[in-house]
């Protein structure tokens, strides 16, 4: 009788078990292309989702097309990518350029709550030029997480710690108060701001995470974003 009863307590448990804690987490599947049309050059090294949370692997592959630049077709799996992949060339090539452009999409950073996705775009020509990005996603509803929902400062503030932590990039401004705050996203011990700098479409401002804690909303769990 009493390994009945222990049986039924294990069930129970089992059974009033939250299915929030079920964590689940990215599969990827790697894409590589390189091309060459006359004196043009194309390549990209993308970290595709193929299966995780159904709203935020929606929403990354949204994304990484709007990397891309191509649209978002009707159908949309693993299947279709590298086809996709090949029309970003073509599209690079049509518009007549004689340089080169490098994509690469990569996922910098995963929890039980959110995924992040970063890109860095490079163009050459007489030039250099590059763009980068960086999503974070939730994975309750697939939404892209704000900067608003990342920090519980004002703009200023968000200014001087970029001002902070710029490193080597040369901003093209004088002061903090310049600067412009794009999008922004959190990886391993860092949140990313993109922002501006010399020959930069968008430059990423790396924040070390444990120095400005106190400036971001924290999660449930403590740490990083949480809306369960």
């Amino acid at each position: 009788m009493g390994k009945i009863r222990y049986f039924l307590f294990c069930m129970f448990l089992w059974w009033v078990c939250p299915s929030s804690a079920v964590v689940t987490f990215f599969d990827t599947q790697s894409f590589s292309l390189k091309r060459i049309h006359g004196d043009c050059a194309f390549t990209a090294k993308v970290e595709f989702p193929v299966s995780g949370c159904t709203a935020a692997v929606d929403s990354a592959r949204h994304w990484i097309c709007d990397v891309l630049g191509v649209d978002v077709p009707a159908r949309f799996d693993v299947t279709d990518f590298g086809s996709l992949l090949q029309l970003s060339c073509e599209q690079y090539f049509s518009d007549g350029n004689s340089g080169s452009r490098s994509v690469e999409i990569y996922r910098g950073y995963e929890d039980e709550d959110c995924v992040t996705f970063e890109s860095m775009v490079k163009d050459k020509d007489t030039e250099t030029w590059t763009s980068a990005d960086c999503a974070t996603f939730s994975k309750k509803d697939g939404h892209r997480l704000s900067v608003a929902e990342i920090f519980k400062c004002d703009e200023q503030q968000i200014k001087s710690l970029m001002w902070r932590y710029k490193g080597n990039l040369q901003t093209g401004v004088q002061k903090p108060e310049e600067l412009v705050i794009g999008n922004a996203g959190y990886i391993d011990g860092w949140v990313i701001v993109i922002g501006p700098a010399d020959h930069c479409l968008g430059a990423e401002y790396r924040l070390r995470y444990p120095e400005i804690e106190p400036y971001l909303r924290l999660g449930k769990n403590g740490r990083y974003y949480s809306d369960r």
